[in-house]
């Protein structure tokens, strides 16, 4: 994948959802991981194939912060699968992290129409879910993007990818252990008070 330039800031909060940003092509970036795999979905309805990679924000103009860590993926679907195609990809975990997103257009076959984002912040999803869109058999999307302002990741993050298996049947199914922005554990003093929470609605509970 390459190093991209953003046109247009579209900051992601959790419980939005935005059009995705267009980025433009500027030369190769040098890539802190790339992991590739295939998916098998509904015993053989929808198979293909994916790539994700992690790279330090290359941006001359940070869309979050310089220096930061954006999370990219692309998914290919077989020529030879049974069902409709793809209609949507959930990319996680991104808890308390700032989120801007996009493709990169003419990377693939098709581009997302819209990017959500879940109420807590986890899932970050592009949806492929018009007929212009969705990812048909034998077709990829564009490489799309999340930019953050994480600056360490791990290998506990996931990719549930979805769509049609045909006569109405919706089929699903999860990648494991890819890359996400490490996850941030509340500090102690957060603890203190989300327990002391806790236990005011126990004893409220008791009361009534």
């Amino acid at each position: 994948m390459l190093m991209t330039l953003p046109l247009a800031a579209n900051v992601l909060v959790p419980g939005g959802t935005v059009a995705p940003d267009v980025f433009a092509v500027n030369g190769s970036p040098p890539l802190l991981g790339d992991l590739t795999g295939t998916f098998n979905l509904g015993n053989g309805l929808i198979i293909g194939n994916w790539e994700e990679v992690v790279l330090v924000d290359p941006f001359s103009t940070p869309t979050v912060c310089a220096g930061c860590l954006d999370f990219a993926f692309q998914i290919t679907v077989d020529s030879d699968s049974a069902g409709a195609g793809i209609f949507s990809a959930n990319l996680g975990r991104f808890f308390d992290y700032t989120t801007d997103v996009g493709y990169v257009p003419d990377s693939g076959d098709v581009a997302p129409n819209s990017v959500s984002r879940g109420p807590l912040g986890g899932g970050v999803t592009f949806l492929f879910n018009t007929a212009a869109s969705a990812i048909a058999l034998g077709r990829a999307s564009d490489a799309v993007l999340v930019a953050t302002n994480a600056t360490t990741f791990d290998r506990n993050g996931s990719l549930v990818i979805a769509g049609g298996g045909g006569q109405n049947q919706n089929v699903s199914g999860q990648v494991n252990e890819l890359f996400e922005p490490t996850f941030v554990a509340p500090e102690p003093a957060s603890w203190m008070l989300i327990l002391a929470g806790a236990a005011a609605l126990g004893l409220m509970r008791r009361r009534v």
